[in-house]
């Protein structure tokens, strides 16, 4: 039997490697029909947006602000789909009794996922905006525009989310493909916004979960032996008792 190096073989020819899909890969046209982000954890539009009957904007997201910058980032993807400047945007993160769950905050999976799931919910919901005002003004959808928190058609009148809220309903589940803007069309996304956790995290307030005080609080350490294998020789207690959270 003759042995080839690696080498060997590449220096005879070219090297042909074939690939056969098997039935049990997803189609292209299966992965099209999945939800994007964590939307595939919580599907509702409502889990994501909220508009109240006073026009003001709440968006959710299941991951923390741990100083990566994600408060202002997800701000500017709410705001931009739903054509609202980003002080219309009240965004509550990490909130058990509110907000979607996405797990844990950590990988830079925040904007693939929470990112991702709050454009398409955002999209999602002004086109239903859309087509809330469409019926009410009697002209098809495709002919109006979103602009600064209202539809406005072509003939100048205009329809404010506040007066379109009592018939929306965003109970309602995703859909895989959304109608995006053209980043062509962007004025919010790509341009300089302060991070709202600046101010708290140059004047020593509180911005981050790190910065939780509670009463009676007290920290732990992770004492690490020096070498593997090595011994516990001598525990000392504590001179109070330790509260575990």
């Amino acid at each position: 039997m003759t042995v080839l190096s690696r080498r060997e073989i590449l220096k005879s020819g070219a090297l042909v490697v074939a690939f056969q899909f098997c039935s049990s890969f997803p189609s292209l046209a299966q992965d099209a029909k999945q939800l994007s982000g964590s939307l595939k954890r919580s599907s509702f539009l409502d889990s994501w947006i909220r508009i109240d009957a006073g026009g003001q904007i709440t968006v959710f997201t299941g991951k923390s602000e741990l100083g990566q910058g994600i408060k202002t980032a997800l701000i500017q993807v709410a705001a931009e789909e739903l054509c609202v400047t980003p002080e219309n945007i009240k965004l509550i993160t990490s909130d058990t009794a509110q907000t979607p769950n996405e797990g844990f905050t950590s990988g830079s999976l925040s904007m693939s996922e929470s990112g991702t799931a709050i454009l398409n919910a955002a999209a999602q919901t002004r086109e239903i905006l859309l087509g809330l005002a469409a019926s009410h003004m009697q002209v098809p959808a495709d002919s109006l525009r979103a602009v600064n928190g209202a539809v406005e058609s072509p003939d100048g009148r205009k329809l404010r989310y506040a007066e379109l809220v009592k018939d929306l309903d965003l109970h309602v589940e995703a859909q895989p493909v959304s109608k995006k803007k053209n980043p062509d069309t962007y004025s919010v996304v790509g341009t300089p916004l302060q991070r709202v956790d600046i101010p708290g995290k140059v004047s020593g307030g509180a911005a981050y979960v790190q910065d939780m005080r509670l009463p009676n609080m007290v920290h732990a350490r992770v004492v690490r032996p020096p070498a593997v294998g090595a011994v516990l020789q001598t525990a000392v207690r504590p001179s109070k008792p330790c509260r575990v959270f």
